[in-house]
This record gives structure tokens, sequence and C-alpha cells, in this order.
């Protein structure tokens, strides 16, 4: 009785309209899947791409040679052998130029899918020509290092599409499954009777499968060869990378096994009569075990934060965490529409009119019938909220990870000790402001902490501020000194220094009073708070040579030496002088230091000894008396600091590191640094959430002059900070200058790179409405279950007008419910996985930064606006059947 080909047509004709738009609806799935996957791989092709454009010379090729000199056509054909075996000989080239192959990418034509084979061909190129030659094979180059570092950049960016991915498959299995069984639907009437007449549901369910897997086969690989053969009609003309073939026939058989299975399920359960508390029941036990799995995937997801960890190895649980949290979103908006519409159809129960209650109740008591509208509505608006949010996200993040990374426009580091940091900052043409810095290392208990000594006064027009993470105009205002020094009244510095007499022992004889010998140094403030050092003697050093070729150094100590400095233009203050004894004197020698500027007397009464300095320092009428001491071991300066200074440094560290150390706002610090090693004190100034510049973001700033007064060794800046409008001329400039020091820009490819991964958002947002949209279409009222309802509510005294407006009141309820479901969730599904999505897409953020879920408001309102008018003018455009009497007669 069943199984003939005859009877399976004859059985299909009969479900024409259902099974016609299983196949539109596979169509449209399987072409908006492969369309996904190719339009990923175009992303990441195009990343690909132009990032082995910009690489340079020996880092963007491979070459292969031997003692033998011009390669031999063995050679070569062993180079192309191997790259042919690894299936990359597309993707590169390999040419002989002089005497040697290089081995190059073809910019045109290599994708995301070469890095691997490539990066292992480049590695069996030296043994594959040993096997060919006895001379010596030489392999050059930095291209599999640089493939490495381009393969690494696309793998991270690849959790975030695959998140996309996964909502827009699950979403598609929901949609199939759906539509599937509508053909079961259909034939319910048909199914019972067959029932009743001895057929088994065994053979129904494998009939109806079989039905299933034909029809959503062939609209399958007919959406699947359509979104193959458009990106391959373009690949000439656009970096568009279509999906291998493999894919679109993974893609086509994924659906028909979901539909076939959907539909054997669902005759299996309809051959015999269930109750809709039955149905309700089971869909409550689908809805518990889904929740269980939504919240072991979402604790999963807060673990990792991407599906794609270090290795590379993907978790499928982590990438469907949003998809399922926005299907069990779905599911209780079915359950909980019947309630809600009881609810509000008794607070209606005094109306007198068919509408709005009526359509409520009926709602109430078939929550079956709108599972499928609640469902991918719900479905339709989460994914565009997230893909909106994702969006804005990305888009507010921009370009400030390498903002972070780089800290300023250009930043120029590992300055050697003979080049001068001024000369570098002067070579950085065009320049809007620079900034000379030393890094540091403060050691730490069990850590090593960085450290930025920096021009407080032009930190805050250097300092990038990290996407608004920071204030660099704050930090300078809570690390920079009000002032660094006594101003002086001229573009002169006059220091006159009388030194003190002291008793050295000539023989047993006797003892002769005379100065020892001292070196000065002076610190002087610009206006810009960078000091400049000056140092001289109050000695003569004069080498004599013996007759026996033996030589000996005399010193002629002057007891008054005046000194004079020319400044420049510009306003100067003097902040430290310095003293200390040469190295094999007397422990101590002191002397009494005046000044003058411009022709008036300098006060340096108010001088103090630095902080931790040895020796002494006090006034001796305007001037100021210090006292340096020595020993044979330890030959420290003596250091006198202008009224004023601060005695402890203040810094601003970032807000993780505070933490782990205890550390709040005003709190003392001792700093104990490494290389040059000396300590010094500090106090907490300000408390930020990151620091450019830094490995990791994490790290204190202090103010260059301040730490300098207070350091007992010599700091020399060894970076430069750079703000310019050219940051690429800038670099340029200094490149060509000086190429010992690294110089460091922004590199604008980490942001559009990281924008490209919402494309697959994008394309998941758009799939959802154009699946939501159309199984509206195809499904409103078409089984004649829904015909003859409409015909009995039409001759009962409403019309076909108001029976018509009746339905829609009920399916725009269900519209709603599926909306307000979906909103709801995705802005939930947002703020548990879009930062750390974000995070993931640019893959160098430390944990320190703050990214933070970023809402468009407008946006987002536009969007479920959007879903909602389609779904209602879909809903609104029912309409009853022309021909009302053979459908009420099918009763009889």
């Amino acid at each position: 009785m069943i199984g003939g080909p005859r009877f399976a047509l004859a059985r299909a004709r009969a479900a024409l309209p259902a099974l016609l738009a299983l196949t539109v609806v596979s169509t449209l799935a399987a072409a908006l899947t492969v369309g996904a996957a190719a339009s990923v791989r175009s992303l990441e092709a195009r990343e690909v791409r132009t990032a082995v454009s910009a690489l340079s010379a020996d880092r963007g090729r491979v070459v292969v040679s031997t003692e033998e000199g011009e390669p031999t056509a063995a050679v070569l054909d062993a180079v192309r052998g191997v790259l042919a075996q690894h299936g990359v000989e597309n993707a590169v080239t390999a040419t002989v130029e002089g005497d040697g192959i290089v081995v190059a990418p073809d910019v045109g034509a290599i994708t995301a899918d070469d890095l691997s084979g490539l990066g292992d061909a480049l590695g069996e190129l030296k043994s594959a020509v040993d096997d060919v030659t006895d001379a010596r094979v030489q392999v050059d180059g930095g291209l599999g290092s640089a493939l490495d570092s381009i393969a690494e950049s696309v793998r991270v960016r690849r959790g975030p599409t695959l998140v996309a991915i996964g909502m827009l498959a699950l979403l598609v299995s929901v949609v199939m499954g759906a539509v599937a069984v509508e053909p079961v639907r259909a034939r319910h009437a048909e199914t019972l009777l067959l029932r009743a007449r001895g057929a088994r549901t065994r053979a129904l369910a494998a009939l109806a499968g079989a039905e299933a897997v034909v029809v959503a086969g062939v609209g399958g690989l007919v959406g699947a060869g359509l979104a193959t053969a458009i990106p391959a009609a373009l690949g000439g003309v656009l970096t568009v990378v279509a999906a291998p073939p493999l894919i679109a026939l993974a893609t086509a058989g994924a659906l028909a096994l979901v539909a076939a299975v959907s539909a054997a399920v669902a005759t299996g359960r309809s051959a015999d009569r269930r109750s809709t508390r039955a149905e309700t029941a089971t869909l409550v036990s689908v809805a518990v075990v889904l929740g269980v799995v939504t919240v072991l995937a979402a604790w999963r997801f807060a673990e990792a934060g991407t599906p794609v960890d270090s290795a590379g190895v993907i978790d499928p649980l982590v990438a469907l965490a949003p998809a399922l949290v926005l299907l069990l979103a779905a599911l209780v908006a079915v359950l909980m529409t019947t309630p809600i519409a009881r609810l509000i159809s008794a607070g209606l129960r005094t109306t007198r009119g068919v509408t709005p209650i009526t359509p409520l109740r009926l709602g109430s008591r078939r929550p079956a019938r709108h599972a499928l509208p609640i469902t991918l509505v719900a479905l339709a608006v989460g994914s565009s909220l997230v893909a909106v949010s994702y969006a804005a996200g990305v888009a507010h993040l921009g370009d400030a990870p390498e903002a972070l990374r780089v800290g300023a426009d250009v930043r120029i580091t590992t300055i050697p000790d003979d080049v001068g940091a001024a000369d570098v900052a002067a070579a950085a043409e065009p320049k809007d402001a620079a900034m000379p810095a030393r890094s540091l290392v403060v050691r730490g208990s069990d850590s090593r902490i960085p450290l930025i000594a920096a021009q407080a006064a032009q930190l805050g027009d250097v300092m990038l501020d990290a996407g608004g993470a920071i204030d660099p105009v704050a930090i300078s205002d809570a690390v920079a000194p009000a002032h660094l020094g006594i101003p002086l009244t001229g573009a002169d510095l006059t220091l006159t220094v009388e030194s003190e007499p002291q008793q050295m022992l000539v023989d047993d004889t006797g003892a002769l009073a005379q100065p020892y010998p001292l070196d000065v140094r002076v610190a002087v403030a610009d206006a810009d708070g960078e000091l400049h050092w000056f140092a001289f003697g109050t000695a003569d050093m004069t080498t004599v040579e013996n007759d026996d070729g033996s030589t000996m150094t005399s010193w002629d100590v002057h007891a008054e030496v005046t000194e004079q400095l020319d400044l420049g233009e510009g306003e100067w203050s003097l902040a430290a002088i310095t003293t200390q004894p040469y190295d094999w004197f007397a422990p101590e020698q002191g002397a009494v230091i005046t000044a003058t500027s411009g022709g008036q007397t300098v006060d340096l009464a108010g001088f103090t000894a630095a902080p931790g300095t040895p020796g002494q320092v006090e006034a001796a009428g305007d001037g100021v008396r210090i006292v340096a001491v020595s020993d044979d071991r330890d030959r420290q300066p003596t250091r006198a600091l202008a009224p004023e200074t601060p005695a402890s440094a203040p810094v601003v560290i970032t807000r993780a590191l505070a933490d782990s150390m205890g550390l709040a706002e005003g709190d003392a610090l001792s700093l104990d640094i490494d290389q040059p090693r000396f300590a010094v004190d500090a106090v907490v100034a300000a408390v930020v959430a990151v620091l450019p510049g830094t490995p990791a973001g994490e790290g204190m700033v202090v103010d260059f002059g301040t730490l300098s007064l207070l350091s007992p060794v010599e700091l020399v800046a060894n970076q430069v900070w750079v703000s310019s409008a050219d940051p690429d001329a800038a670099a340029t400039a200094v490149q060509a200058a000086f190429p010992e020091p690294v110089v460091l820009v922004a590199d604008p490819r980490a942001g559009s790179s990281a924008a490209g991964t919402t494309v697959a958002f994008a394309v998941t947002a758009v799939g959802a409405l154009m699946l939501a949209a159309a199984v509206l279409v195809l499904r409103r009222t078409r089984t004649r279950a829904d015909s003859h309802e409409l015909a009995l509510l039409a001759v009962l005294g409403l019309g076909r007008r108001r029976a018509a407006r009746l339905r829609a009141g009920e399916d725009l309820f269900a519209l709603l419910a599926g909306a307000a479901a979906g909103a709801l969730a995705g802005l939930f599904t947002a703020w548990l996985v879009v930062p750390s999505l974000v995070r993931a897409a640019y893959g160098t953020i430390p944990d320190a930064y703050p990214v933070e879920l970023i809402v468009p408001w407008g946006a987002v309102a536009a969007s479920v606006a959007l879903i909602v008018a389609i779904g209602a003018v879909v809903v609104l455009t029912v309409r009853v059947p022309s021909r009302l009497a053979p459908l009420l007669r099918e009763d009889e």
C-alpha cells in the first residue's frame, strides 16, 4: 500500500504548496550559509594579501641557492614539486633570479587557506633540494616567520566569525526543521487515515523523510551552487573567494538531513493523536534540556571568551553559546505566550467586540501554531541586536589597540647611548610635538613593573588617549611638578665655587691645608620642564710622562672657580646643584656656591639636600654650602635641590597594578629601580585604566625631570615620543637619519581587519531577517485546516474582512511576543558575548584595557522596527479563500 513511486508522487502533489515552500527555504538557507562562508574567506584573503603586500623584501620571499651557482632545472623542479605537494603552487611564484630561486607569494592569488600549507612547504625546501644535488644548499629569507605572524592574526579573528556563523547555522537548522514539518501538518488527516488502515508508523516516517531529503536536497544544491558560482565569477574583478565545492555539498547535505529528521520525527509523533497538554509538556522538557546546555555553553564562553584557543582548536560549544541563548529565549517566549495572552484577555473580558479579545484567546489555546513565528522573529531580532552591538563596539574601539601599543603617533625606542634624544626628535619631521622619555623597570616582590619616565609638560600633547580609555592631559597634570627650580632673570647663569681648604697629611713631618678637587654639575630646567645638565670641575689635570716612560697625573686645584653658562633665549630656572669629590682624595670636601643671572644675584639659601643624598647642604648667605663625602669604596654625589622640589615623585599607576599592590591614590611607595640601580620614594598621584607604550598596558609613569632630580645617578632618555599629522613621514625621516633605533608606528590594518569581522554578523542578521520573512510569507494560511477555519469565521457572521482581521490580530500578537523576547535576549546576549568578541577580534588588547558594551539605541530601535514592520506587512496580507463552500463541505 505504501512505497510505490506513483503513490509517492500523488502524495507529493497533495502537499505541493508545502513542499515548494521547503524547496524555496532550503535554497535560501543554502545560499546564505555558503555565501557567509564565502564572505569570511574573502575577508581573510583580503587581510592576507594586504599583509603580504606590506612585507619588506627580506621578509616577503625565500631564496634557495646552491654552491653550484645558477640553479639547475632539477633544483627548480624540486622546489615546485614541494609547493605542488602541499597544494600551494598557485599561491606563490618560483622563479630563477641570479644564482637562486626566489619563492614569493602571489598577492593576487594567495588566501588564508594557503598559509598553513605554504609554511610547511617552505620548511621542506632545503631537504627537497638536497635530494637532487650534492652541493651545499642554503635557504634565506624571512617569509616563513612572516606567514606565521599573518596566520596568527587571521586565527585570532576567526573566533568572532565562528560565533556569527554558529548563530546563522542554528537559525538555518531551526527554520529548515520547522518548514520540513509543514508538509506533515498539511497531511495530518491523511496520516491518521493511513494509520487507521494499517500503515505502520515507521513506514510513514521513512516516506516523509525520503520526500524531505529529495526536496530539501534539490533546493540546497541550487542555493549552494548559486552562492558558489557568483563569487567565483566576481573573483577576477574583486577580492572575492568562493567557498570550496566541498562546503557547498556539505551544506546541501546537512540541510537535507535536518529536513529529513524533522519530517520523520514529526510524522511519527502525529501518527497518533496527542493532546495539547502533552505537546506543551514536551516543549517544556525541550526547553529545560536546552536551558542546561545553554548555561553550560555560556559558562564555557565566559571562561574562554572566544571559540578559538591559543593552539587554534575550535570549541563548538563556545561558538554556539550566543545562538543557544537566543534559541532558549525564543522557546521561553513560546511557553510564556499562552499565560500572557490569557492575562491580557482576562483584563479585556468586559470588551464586547470580537477584537482584540478573540485573537488573544485563540492564540492562548494553540501555542504550537505560533511557535515557529515567535521563534523566527525572536532569533531575527536577537541576531540583529547582537550584530549591531558588535559593529558598534568594533567601530568605537577603532585603532585604540594600536594607539595603546605604540603610545604616540610615532615612538622611537632603544636609542643608543651615543645618540642624543634631542637629535632624534629633531630628525622626526614633520612633527607637532616631541617628548623625550626613558623606559625603566621597577623591581617588585615577584614581578618587574614597567616605569615610563616622560617629560610631563609634553605628555598631554604626545601620548594618545587609547580610544578615550585615559586622559593624557590629566596624567600630565598629575605627575608634572608645579615648577622646577628658582626662576632666572637672564639667559645666562654664572656660578662661583669657593672650595674650603682641608688638612692633607703630606708626610710624617707635617700637614698642608688646601682644597680638594670637586666635580660640579648643575641642572637647569627650560620652560617645558626639561632638564639640561652642565658640568665643570675645580681642578686642572695634567699628565706628565717620566723619563722611564711612565706617566704621572698632577692636579692644579683652584680655591675659587667661576663658570659662566650660556643658556640661550627662553625662560630658565635653576633646579639642582651637585658636587662630587674625585676618586682618591679626602673623605669630604666643602664648598660655598653662589650664582648670578642677568646681573642679579640668585638666592640659593633655600636649597636643601635631596632625599637620601650623603653629605650636608646648608645656607651660606645668598649661597649654599655643600659638603660632599666619599670613601675608598663609594663616591656618591651630594645634591642640593631648589625649594619646593617634591621629596617624593608623583606617579600614575594602572588600576590592575594598583589593586595587586594594594595601593590607592595618595599612598606612598618606594621604587626600587633596576638598570640603573637606585631607589626613590614616590606617591600615587592618580590611578588610570591602562598606560600606552608599555608591553601589556600596565605600569607607571613619572615625570622625567622630577625622577632625574631625585635619582643619585644620571638618567639619559632612550626614547622619543612624537605627535605628528603624518606619522609615516616622521618615521621615515627618523629611520633615514638614525637606523639603529626601533621606530614604531600604529598599524592601520589592525583596526580594518577587526572591522572586517562585522561582515559575518551582518550576513547573519540579514539572513535571519530574510528567512523569517520568507517563512512568514510561505506559511500564512497555507494548510487546509487554516483555510477551513477562516471560512467558518467568515460564514458565522464575521464576514471575509473581519475574519481576516481576526487571524491577522492573532498572528500579530505572536509577532510582537517574538520581537519582545528577541529584544530582551539580544541585549542580554550582547552584554554576555560582545565585549569578549570585540577583544578577540583584535587579539592584542591587554586584559586591563576596558572593552565595554556599546549599544547604539537608535540603530537597535531601527532594526527592531524594521523586522516588526516587515512581519506586520506579511501578517496583515492574510486573505480569506475566495471559495468557501468546498471548504465547509469537507466535514461532510
